[in-house]
């Protein structure tokens, strides 16, 4: 859904633009409005916008000026000017500062949407670009990404060397960043590979995703690191000298509503489901290792489907769950149960056991492996009660089983049940979380609801808040909101003596105008017509 937010210091024509572009079919428009430019900014420096409905005469901070900070905040957001000046050199002054259209507000609606629609094209003809994969293939031959994993498994696992945060480490690794101040974490991992994509192709894949957050972090210091299978993580730091309080909450800001960019072009352009997860802190260098745990972590504890995840906030702190302790040859076995992905990590395991040659050494080898795998990732999940545990004695005995194909049996049963248990604990997460949302929602009716605000309250990527709300309920988020508020308006019209500005207040609408347009647009009538 393409985000388009409008900005005019007449309220008025806010409100008219709103309900004008929010009736056009077949426009996926998730709207915003603001009635300045410093409002505007704000809105910015925590959304990610595609396009910018803008005037150009406002109090304060004018419309090119905006278009100035939008242009160094989010270069690939497309501005169009709405004003009533017919000044050629308003339009000059446009053109060259990278809007995509200029037009007056007498030219009416047509005019509007025609141009909106030009930069929904612009933008779609942008993420089809393949510059990404093409510099990809010349990476790929480098050794640089190795230098850095080594290095970075290094912070992990606290085994650092005198040198490990040097200014000549950071410049081996050609990384800009600095040991002398925190760190910003995000982890990620490609989460379903397509049947078509090997070995090769993954690697491929993979640095075209470093390429994407390369060009999307280019106004903070980041460096990205491609680590076992399909994981990946970005460290990250302002790029300006002296670093403040002030100054790491607009980077985290910033870092936040990129996450969604980069997502979407991974989606769009690369055919690939990805999920992304901050720390939401900065962190110090010595905590890299219970730091990367807990996003580890997180991450596997997933909501919804587990897909395409925007996790803003790792709150809990959970000791280390390293995968020291088992076999290079079930690395494999432990990405699919991590990912959840109980078909893939069946397929691993019976091909693994056909493998296994005619030695009981090599046979023992494998299937305690996958044992003890299976057993820490239930541990992970929690607790075992006592008849749990007696239930995994032959688990643990491999002479319980009078086969090679009966061992095999019990481990993929075992494992089925792991993922059984996983999907329930999704399932109860999101549907605390989803709760958690509703009776804010009721017990906040005539405060700011916005998806904003909501995601906030729950430490997530506001899009991919609203996809795992509509996933789970089967309705938008906003229209749960509509429902309660139009119900009250409802009940307040029919059987209380206040006014329809009061009403309005009391619904967190604030006009009157705007509350009677939204009432009539989903009862059918206006307020005083209802209450008759």
């Amino acid at each position: 859904m393409t985000k388009l937010l409008i900005v005019d210091d007449e309220p008025y024509t806010v409100d008219g633009l709103y309900d004008m572009l929010s009736e056009v079919e077949g426009l996926s428009l998730e709207l915003y409005t603001a009635t300045s430019a410093k409002e505007a900014i704000q809105r910015l420096t925590r959304t990610r916008v595609d396009i910018v409905i803008s005037d150009i005469q406002m109090p304060g901070m004018d419309g090119l000026e905006l278009q100035l900070w939008i242009a160094g905040r989010w270069p690939r957001c497309k501005v169009i000017f709405l004003t009533g000046y017919g000044h050629i050199h308003y339009a000059q002054q446009a053109i060259r500062g990278g809007s995509v259209d200029y037009i007056l507000k007498t030219e009416g609606d047509e005019a509007i949407v025609k141009s909106v629609c030009a930069a929904i094209d612009a933008i779609r003809k942008e993420a089809a670009s393949d510059q990404f994969l093409l510099r990809a293939k010349s990476q790929l031959q480098q050794a640089l990404p190795v230098l850095r994993k080594e290095w970075f498994y290094e912070l992990t696992e606290s085994n650092l060397a005198a040198d490990s945060l040097s200014s000549a480490k950071f410049e081996q690794l050609r990384s800009e960043l600095s040991a002398m101040e925190s760190v910003l974490l995000v982890g990620g991992r490609v989460d379903r590979w397509s049947e078509k994509d090997r070995f090769e192709q993954q690697a491929l894949l993979l640095y075209a995703i470093q390429n994407i957050a390369e060009e999307y972090f280019a106004h903070v210091h980041m460096l990205a690191i491609i680590l076992e299978g399909s994981e990946f993580v970005w460290l990250i730091q302002p790029q300006t000298v002296e670093i403040s309080e002030d100054v790491w909450k607009d980077t985290i800001a910033y870092v936040l509503a990129t996450m969604e960019s980069i997502q979407t072009a991974c989606r769009t352009l690369l055919k690939l489901p990805v999920s992304l997860v901050c720390t939401g802190v900065p962190e110090s260098w010595s905590r890299m290792g219970t730091v990367y745990s807990r996003l580890k972590k997180t991450m596997v504890l997933s909501l919804g489907n587990g897909e395409e995840m925007l996790i803003s906030y790792c709150a809990e702190e959970i000791s280390p769950a390293g995968s020291d302790g088992y076999r290079r040859s079930i690395a494999e076995l432990e990405r699919y149960l991590e990912a959840n992905d109980e078909a893939e990590f069946r397929r691993s395991a019976e091909e693994l056991f056909q493998r296994i040659p005619n030695r009981f050494g090599m046979y023992a080898q494998v299937y305690y492996g996958i044992a003890v795998l299976l057993l820490g990732q239930l541990n992970k999940l929690e607790p075992l009660d006592e008849s749990a545990e007696k239930g995994l004695y032959n688990l643990l005995d491999i002479h319980a089983h009078r086969s090679k194909e009966e061992a095999l049996q019990k481990l993929l049963l075992t494992a089925t049940d792991l993922f059984k248990q996983h999907k329930a604990l999704q399932d109860e997460r999101t549907h605390r979380v989803i709760q958690k949302l509703n009776q804010h929602i009721r017990e906040n009716l005539a405060n700011d609801l916005s998806l904003d605000t909501l995601a906030d309250l729950v430490h997530m990527n506001a899009s991919y808040l609203s996809n795992l709300y509509k996933q789970y309920t089967g309705t938008n988020i906003s229209d749960y909101i509509t429902e309660l508020r139009i119900g009250m308006a409802k009940d307040l019209l029919l059987n209380t003596p206040h006014k329809i500005h009061e009403i309005a207040d009391l619904m967190g609408f604030g006009a009157a105008p705007y509350f009677t347009r939204y009432f009539k647009r989903h009862v059918g009538v206006t307020p005083q017509e209802y209450r008759g």
